[in-house]
């Protein structure tokens, strides 16, 4: 199964296989494509997923991953339906025409007996209901719906997910991943990613002059902005350009860092081998990290750098497990809780913590603090002559810091 998704992506016709044949007439001229496709192990298209990711991304419902993982979760599905003798009689996904809440219940028993996660098991059952009850089941503009029923009209069929605790990266962790790496710039941004809780997504429009102007305001930001944080001086307010939310939209939020942190990237800032690679990038848009090669890093690229160094410390035998990007932003969510300069208690720093993490719902917040106070401090790792993220974030600039060599080409 194949997904491809793409928004305003420009499309040369004169490329087009139309164009072989002479007695189409051929097509010509640029333009602008948005719309997802899935295809089956014999690259034939799937119509009906096709033109509801399709539709869900021409109104901006869904961002492009969003359309990726619906794509994914509907295909698989759609594997299980064609070994079903029942519908053996429809081509292709029309079987999501006439699949019935059975089916669907041994679908769901069939990913429970492979061992999924309740809540894998839950987002590809609300993938399905999405599907079928709000595209399938929907009629628009006079025409009726494709199919009449809906499996799905007492709701899901799949059993609430299991309430788990957040699996983050604790401070002890983040020390060990920054050893497993001989390079200050990679120190630097696996730091920055713990102390700012930013998504891998959001690290390449993380711009020097960013750091710059955190540093240089610190807490000076306008009281009449909604997305101003009450914290203490000794912290530093950065400007993130999010990525979450339909349409993938930028959502703008402010977060909570470190100064030392910011001190620490700007000294990297000042090496030879960034400022010679960052001179290629207009005023004011040089990210402030570049790769080996000098280019922004990407979210993959960032992947696999917690991948490389979690595989280090395995084999030296300092962690158990890999260390994904979103558990070093799990790791800012329990810092954060844990400072206890920042606000007058737990409740105070939640609503703190869900504005800087830019959730849009207090419940999503709310899963930080499932776990019990007295196991915080365990979760965390934190050191108990140093009470602040602020002074733990110091602590760990001095002890791994790097000198850059002037000479060094990456």
């Amino acid at each position: 199964m194949t997904v491809v998704a793409v928004r305003g992506k420009f499309l040369d016709l004169g490329e087009s296989m139309l164009n072989e044949d002479g007695e189409m007439g051929g097509v010509k001229g640029v333009v602008t494509v948005t719309g997802a496709g899935v295809f089956d192990e014999n690259e034939r298209l799937l119509p009906l997923i096709s033109s509801f990711l399709s539709e869900k991304l021409d109104t901006k419902k869904f961002a492009l991953q969003t359309a990726l993982t619906y794509g994914r979760n509907l295909g698989y599905c759609q594997d299980f339906l064609n070994g079903r003798r029942e519908l053996s009689a429809w081509e292709s996904d029309e079987k999501f025409l006439h699949v019935g809440q059975p089916i669907l219940r041994a679908y769901v028993s069939q990913m429970q007996s492979l061992e999924l996660g309740s809540k894998t098991v839950r987002n590809r059952d609300a993938s399905i209901q999405s599907f079928i009850s709000r595209f399938l089941c929907i009629t628009r503009d006079d025409r009726p719906a494709f199919r009449a029923d809906d499996p799905y009209a007492s709701g899901l069929i799949s059993p609430a997910p299991k309430s788990t605790l957040v699996k983050s990266c604790s401070l002890p962790d983040l020390r060990v991943l920054i050893e497993s790496t001989s390079l200050e710039r990679e120190r630097c941004l696996l730091q920055f990613i713990f102390d700012s809780g930013v998504r891998r997504s959001e690290v390449p429009r993380v711009m020097r002059a960013s750091i710059d102007e955190a540093l240089r305001l610190g807490q000076a930001v306008s009281s009449a902005d909604p997305r101003t944080i009450d914290t203490p001086s000794n912290y530093c307010l950065l400007h993130i350009n999010g990525s979450k939310g339909g349409g993938d939209q930028i959502k703008e939020r402010l977060s909570i860092v470190s100064p030392a942190t910011l001190e620490r990237i700007k000294r990297y800032h000042a090496s030879a081998i960034y400022k010679r690679h960052s001179r290629k990038f207009p005023k004011d848009q040089a990210p402030a990290f570049l790769n080996a090669h000098g280019h922004p890093y990407t979210p993959n690229s960032i992947s696999a750098l917690l991948s490389r160094v979690s595989k280090r410390a395995i084999r030296n035998l300092k962690l158990a497990k890999p260390i994904s990007p979103h558990k070093l932003r799990h790791g800012y969510a329990y810092a954060l809780l844990n400072s206890k300069d920042l606000g007058n208690d737990l409740l105070e720093r939640q609503v703190m913590l869900q504005k800087a993490l830019g959730h849009s719902k207090p419940s999503t917040t709310e899963m930080y603090t499932r776990v019990p106070a007295n196991l915080l401090n365990a979760i965390c790792g934190t050191n108990q002559d140093a009470e602040s993220k602020a002074m733990e974030m110091e602590n760990l600039s001095i002890d791994t810091r790097l000198a850059i060599d002037a000479r060094a080409k990456k």
